[in-house]
């Protein structure tokens, strides 16, 4: 006779505590609807999708078979450590040496004793503290975990795992997008085969909207859309592409079965992903600092052996001093952003705007200080011309004009404001 199968309701009067809160929880159960109806319709090979058109026998192909619960072995009780006698035959204060005994041994003698009556009040805390353990030790067995909560609670870490699995973003970029992917064009073939297209248009839409490719299996798909197609050829197409959306559920459901079976096989899948995760994001560090590296080619480090003097040694030691700083700040900074999340990223964010209002502000730098240099270049050319035309008058006259007391003014660079403002001499 069969083994009736274990129930999976837990008892109002057992509590596992997940360790999440409500909120947490939220509408977990509403958000992935889809994945409960998918778990419970495992148990009914019978049951056929709901108001779909043409519907089913069963509920699709590559189910997956639960394991039968391990029989859980009874925990041999653990041996009770030996009672601490607290007894004590003789009372040590009454004690006492011979009257002819030397002082010194008197001494020690009363150090001997008060060193028994401390040891035997540590004896007498231990003896309470393990009759106290054992108190625990019993309580706790009586609330040891019955076979059925066991397997309630092994269902539902299946379950969790299960849902852990189809939820990775690789998992579904891997295998759920390519099924999905071929759903949706079986329908548009279908489509484009049957010979009413308003009708074909509307089925095909209503299919994608409402029903997931797990719903359907081979026998919905033969007698509801292949033989429902006139030509040959299409039918062939369509029955094709069946094959392939049959043979992509194959793979994914083994692939889920594979990773999610028990425990370890977990583990390891997130093991691999934790390394495959940190390969990855290294890869592509290192391929953007390649690429960031072109703008700020001036900055990188030089070798000091290619110098040809001594100052451009220096030049260039200062030159890879100044890159290291630099680069220890980069690197404190990638390291902040990796190990403080959100925070970090909000303070690499400012720091990016400060330096865009700082570049702003030194391209404004960088006009005033063009500007400076045009004016400076025009006030040069017409001081040079001041100073052309007094060589010119020093050769002709023979005496250098004889400067006021303020010397060579370029408070006012105008021409003839500059000639007034100097002693030509009597010839003038």
């Amino acid at each position: 006779m069969a083994e009736p199968p274990i129930t999976t309701t837990v008892p109002e009067s057992v509590t596992i505590e997940t360790g999440a809160d409500k909120e947490q929880l939220g509408n977990l159960e509403a958000d992935f609807k889809d994945f409960w109806v998918e778990q419970d319709s495992k148990g009914d090979s019978e049951k056929a999708p709901s108001e779909a058109p043409a519907a089913p026998s069963d509920t699709g192909p590559a189910q997956e078979t639960k394991e039968e619960p391990k029989e859980t072995k009874p925990v041999p009780s653990e041996p009770k450590p030996a009672a601490v006698s607290a007894e004590s035959p003789v009372e040590i204060d009454k004690l006492e040496l011979p009257p002819n005994a030397r002082p010194e041994h008197v001494e020690q003698f009363k150090k001997i004793k008060d060193l028994w009556k401390a040891d035997q009040r540590k004896a007498e805390e231990h003896a309470k503290r393990v009759q106290s353990l054992e108190s625990e030790l019993a309580q706790a067995r009586q609330n040891a975990w019955t076979p059925e909560v066991r397997a309630d609670y092994e269902h539902a870490a299946a379950v969790r795992r299960r849902f852990d699995f189809v939820s990775d973003p690789d998992f579904i970029q891997r295998f759920h997008v390519p099924v999905r992917t071929q759903y949706e064009q079986i329908l548009e073939e279908a489509f484009a085969a049957l010979p009413d297209r308003d009708a074909a248009r509307a089925w095909a839409d209503y299919m994608k909207a409402n029903y997931q490719p797990d719903q359907l299996n081979k026998d919905w798909w033969t007698k509801s859309v292949i033989d429902k197609i006139p030509n040959e050829l299409d039918r062939t197409s369509v029955r094709d592409s069946v094959s392939q959306l049959l043979r992509l559920q194959r793979e994914r459901d083994g692939e889920i079965q594979r990773r999610t079976q028990d425990k370890s096989a977990f583990d390891n899948w997130i093991q691999e992903k934790t390394q495959f995760t940190a390969k990855r994001v290294h890869e592509e560090i290192m391929a953007e600092i390649g690429e960031q590296e072109k703008r700020i080619a001036d900055y990188l480090p030089r070798d000091p052996e290619m110098a040809k003097t001594n100052e451009e040694k220096e030049a260039i030691t200062a030159h890879n001093e100044r890159f290291k700083e630099l680069n220890t700040h980069f690197v404190n900074t990638m390291h902040d952003l990796s190990k403080n999340g959100p925070r970090a990223w909000v303070r690499a964010a400012v720091e990016a705007t400060r330096t865009q209002i700082m570049d702003q502000q030194i391209r404004n730098l960088e006009s005033e200080l063009k500007d400076v240099k045009a004016q400076r270049d025009q006030y040069k050319g017409e001081l040079d011309k001041i100073t052309g035309a007094r060589r010119k008058i020093t050769h002709t006259s023979g005496t250098a004009p004889v400067p006021k007391k303020d010397g060579l003014s370029i408070k006012s660079l105008d021409v003839r404001d500059a000639f007034r403002n100097y002693e030509w001499g009597d010839n003038t």
